[in-house]
């Protein structure tokens, strides 16, 4: 059977274990401050748009106030000249005819009974 002797002295453990610590937290510590810079980069770029956005808001507040601000009134004109035109208006009659009252008292007939009571005055 072949045994495998290694000797290390406890002060050369101790130094390989502190150099292991020292160089994982260097690492940690690069990656901590990377993503620090990266988050205050994107704090910078929200604030930056959050601020554009009001500036764009208030322009357009400004622009809204001048707008409502700026009425015009109207002007009245005294002479007005009425342009007589020589189409003939189409006969009123015919429609007073199918709109009259004797033509509603047929459409009321054809109404449920339960619609006519809705629509009943009494109810």
């Amino acid at each position: 059977m072949l045994t495998l002797e290694f000797t290390l002295n406890v002060f050369v453990f101790a130094a390989i274990l502190i150099a292991a610590a020292y160089v994982g937290f260097t690492f940690s510590k690069i990656q901590i401050s990377k993503n620090r810079h990266r988050i205050a980069e994107l704090e910078n770029e929200l604030i930056r748009n959050h601020s554009e956005i009001l500036s764009l808001q208030k322009e357009f507040i400004a622009i809204e106030l001048k707008l409502n601000s700026t009425k015009d009134p109207v002007v009245v004109m005294k002479n007005v000249l009425k342009q007589e035109s020589n189409e003939k208006l189409p006969d009123v009659s015919l429609r007073k005819k199918l709109l009259g009252v004797d033509n509603n008292s047929v459409k009321e007939e054809t109404y449920p009974l339960p619609y006519k009571i809705l629509l009943s005055k009494e109810a």
